[in-house]
């Protein structure tokens, strides 16, 4: 028994702390890294660079978001082969369910359809279907046990004594450029319709 408690206690010794500051750099990594997806897929779709995101700087927020949820959700998370059903059934739920949320939120805010999968196979609510959400599953379990290892062992890298003001000063350009485009974006809602059809750019 006392054996039990010992390792128990130890295992709990082992486990990994949540962290605020690599919640912030993990959002600020996903964001710039979706900002390239989202060049690098728009290019492949109309042929030309198209900057991407309704912000000033060269992220796309929902992406870092989903970053943030994934680390949340499996931040403590073994990388064995037994975990991977469970990570691929909770990306599948918890990101389809973001995607439906955003999706609606973009409906009735902004009084415009960022994506609209109306007709198409098993779609939920117009913002999502089936095969997408098992898309998300496989995505965020590939992110989970491969990408997001890697991105906190750079920032792992970052000096102690710098990761406290590099954080506050990343929170501080995201909450003032989210800001100013929020209010362009209300004053200028084309900038929204070009992000929907980027052909018109």
């Amino acid at each position: 028994m006392s054996t039990k408690i010992i390792k128990s206690s130890q295992e709990r010794k082992n486990e990994k702390q949540f962290s605020f500051f690599e919640m912030v750099y993990i959002f600020a990594l996903c964001s710039i890294i979706g900002y390239f997806v989202e060049i690098g897929y728009v290019y492949l779709a109309v042929g030309k660079i198209v900057p991407r995101g309704m912000l000033y700087g060269p992220y796309c927020p929902i992406y870092g978001f989903g970053g943030i949820i994934l680390y949340m959700l499996f931040y403590n998370l073994k990388r064995e082969k037994q975990y991977i059903i469970y990570a691929f059934v909770t990306a599948s739920i918890v990101l389809g369910s973001f995607e439906l949320i955003c999706g609606l939120g973009f409906k009735y805010i902004f009084n415009i359809e960022m994506w609209n999968y109306e007709g198409h196979f098993l779609e939920i609510l117009n913002y999502t279907t089936v095969p997408i959400l098992i898309g998300w599953g496989i995505l965020g379990t590939i992110y989970v046990f491969l990408i997001q290892p890697i991105l906190l062992k750079i920032i792992s890298f970052l000096p102690k004594h710098l990761e406290k003001r590099l954080a506050v000063i990343i929170i501080c350009i995201f909450v003032c450029d989210f800001a100013l485009s929020l209010y362009n974006v209300l004053n200028n809602t084309e900038i929204l319709y070009k992000m929907v059809h980027p052909e018109m750019n």
